[in-house]
């Protein structure tokens, strides 16, 4: 082991390392180090020594080798504003808690129970644009809608005001990931705290209210799976912060960025149009005409593949000296996976930046070997893949069905750059022009 090199890469200032680098553009970090170094390589980040693992093999054993433990390498802006959640612990504690989450939003019987809260929410967001012919800022619309769906599943307040006020929190939370760590008030990092801070407060209502019963949601659900594994309702909170964080950004960035590469494909758009004119023409869209509709998943999924939408995943910490890929990784290291780099590798992936749906046809998909389509992680779902997968591709495929029932639609010129956020998006807030499907004749 001792005879082994350490992976490629530079560690940059003392303690500060890359910190900087990362800060600047979170994305083209990943990227542009894969390209000098490879898919494994070191840095230094918030003080600390880092091996990233990406390319299949090193990425499947980041998610799935015990020396490898979540926890204890974060850098503090992930530790404030995730304080208290599953995503930075480990172990027999971790397992638990997470099997609590997936009763609640990955399990097929919890997510069908959401179907007609989430249609009935989509369909009041869409309809304005298919009345006007335009969506002016389909960013900003799609956004609101996640806070509206946030109200509905975890607080129980269906308010426009509730909603607007999540919007604004959960925006102020996202900026954490985009600037140095100094709570000042004013400044954006002082912002997300405060937001993380009243948002806990928001949680803690809604568990009083939930308290009383009367409600079938995630946060209910939560409650009856922690009573039966034996946890306390108090100890929810964290994890029900990063549900909702998580699954703002979950929906709205796909479902946006979703819009407009279909839009740009007229031939993909008619392929998945004939699927739910067969499939679900009319009507509540039934969990079972969801998951008959295998074009719409194979879209979903290559959305999440082609777009930029997590960089990396949280950090773990090397319990042991070990080799991956033929590097020494030495024992006390900071680990994390590069997500997006991963899922661009051409060996896996052919002609990674062409947008094709048919990648994920179900022999080719089941080809895919591990480690290497990880939008949310990798290995078992009890452990740290994310417990939104399920939900996330059923909102794309719903979304997607009450779009094509009715309209055609397409992207205007504008500035489709992606921004450097923590979920990169087009700059423009994404424009569309609507006008109404008729069918032709013969």
């Amino acid at each position: 082991m001792t005879r082994k090199p350490l992976p490629p890469g530079r560690f940059g200032l003392p303690w500060l390392g890359e910190t900087l680098s990362i800060l600047r553009n979170n994305h083209g970090f990943y990227k542009d180090r894969v390209e000098k170094y490879g898919p494994i390589f070191k840095t230094r980040l918030f003080g600390n020594s880092f091996v990233i693992f990406s390319g299949h093999e090193a990425f499947h054993t980041f998610a799935t080798d015990e020396r490898i433990v979540r926890g204890d390498a974060d850098p503090i802006s992930a530790e404030q504003i995730f304080v208290n959640s599953l995503a930075l612990m480990d172990g027999s504690e971790h397992h638990l808690r997470k099997s609590v989450m997936l009763r609640a939003v990955g399990f097929r019987s919890a997510i069908a129970s959401y179907l007609p809260t989430m249609q009935e929410l989509l369909q009041r967001t869409i309809d304005p644009w298919l009345t006007s012919g335009t969506g002016d800022d389909l960013r900003a619309d799609l956004q609101r809608f996640a806070a509206r769906l946030t109200g509905a599943l975890y607080t129980g307040d269906r308010s426009e005001e509730h909603a607007a006020e999540l919007d604004r929190h959960l925006a102020n939370m996202r900026d954490a990931f985009m600037t140095l760590p100094v709570p000042i008030p004013g400044t954006k990092y002082g912002k997300a705290i405060a937001g993380r801070k009243r948002l806990d407060e928001i949680i803690g209502e809604a568990l009083e209210k939930h308290q009383r019963g009367g409600y079938d949601d995630i946060v209910s659900r939560m409650m009856v799976a922690a009573t039966d594994a034996d946890i306390p309702v108090d100890a929810l909170r964290g994890d029900i912060r990063h549900l909702i964080f998580a699954g703002q950004g979950g929906y709205f960035v796909p479902l946006t960025l979703t819009t407009m590469i279909v839009g740009q494909h007229p031939d993909i758009m008619e392929r998945a149009r004939a699927e739910v004119l067969a499939v679900s023409p009319d009507g509540p869209v039934t969990m079972e005409q969801i998951e008959r509709m295998e074009y719409l998943e194979q879209i979903s999924k290559e959305v999440r593949r082609y777009f930029a939408m997590n960089s990396a995943t949280f950090f773990g910490r090397v319990q042991s000296d070990m080799e991956v890929g033929g590097y020494r990784i030495p024992k006390g290291w900071g680990a994390m996976g590069g997500i997006h780099i991963n899922m661009r590798n051409p060996d896996v992936f052919p002609d990674p930046d062409r947008f094709d749906p048919d990648r994920f046809e179900a022999t080719a998909e089941a080809a895919l070997p591990p480690g290497s389509y990880v939008p949310h992680g990798d290995g078992q779902s009890t452990h740290h893949r994310c417990p939104g997968e399920n939900i996330v591709t059923v909102a794309v495929k719903m979304y997607l069905t009450l779009l094509l029932r009715k309209a055609q639609w397409s992207i205007p010129e504008q500035d489709l750059t992606l921004t450097n956020e923590l979920f990169p998006l087009p700059a423009s807030g994404l424009t569309v022009r609507f006008r109404e499907y008729v069918a032709v004749a013969g």
